[in-house]
């Protein structure tokens, strides 16, 4: 194990977990994604995200864990009640494995807080594709080791802005510790 203390950006959602470790100096060590079949039960999903945490704790020194908040509004018609329940109740699901990991609460984040508090600024009215274009620019400008696979078309593969995401909560979390 490296005794180096690290933390660890989650980006939580029930079909991928965007998953960060980062060092003291903003540095990315590992940057992962777990993708979720969608007739994977979410239970099933949650113990899939408890193992990956466990190995995460054989390799590192992870001092502080920073969960990205589920969202709480409904999201202009395209998400529904049901839709939310199911995010909220997975994203418990996660914490709890978190705790029973590392013996401790994760810190529930705020993205929008993160990526003010990191000097992200994403003008109104720009679509969910192209804030998730944003987040990885500013990765890939700030982060020279964050690297990620394109599609044919030249597009970042799908999960890449999990990934993103994860590296900005994480970030974030550095600045408050």
């Amino acid at each position: 194990m490296n005794n180096t203390p690290m933390i660890l950006g989650l980006d939580v959602s029930s079909s991928k977990i965007g998953i960060a470790v980062l060092d003291y100096d903003k540095k990315i060590v590992s940057s992962d994604l777990i993708k979720f079949k969608p007739e994977t039960p979410l239970e099933e999903r949650a113990k899939l995200f408890e193992n990956k945490l466990a190995k995460l704790k054989k390799y590192y020194f992870i001092t502080h864990v920073f969960v990205e908040e589920p969202f709480i509004a409904f999201g202009g018609g395209k998400t529904t009640a049901h839709t939310m329940a199911k995010l909220q109740r997975f994203n418990g699901m996660c914490s709890y494995g978190v705790y029973n990991i590392f013996e401790s609460l994760p810190i529930m984040v705020n993205v929008r807080v993160a990526r003010s508090n990191l000097g992200i600024k994403i003008p109104k009215g720009t679509k969910q594709n192209d804030t998730k274009k944003f987040i990885i620019e500013y990765v890939e400008r700030n982060h020279t080791e964050f690297t990620y696979n394109k599609t044919a078309q030249g597009n970042p593969v799908s999960g890449t802005d999990d990934k993103a995401d994860a590296i900005v909560i994480a970030l974030y979390g550095l600045q408050t510790i």
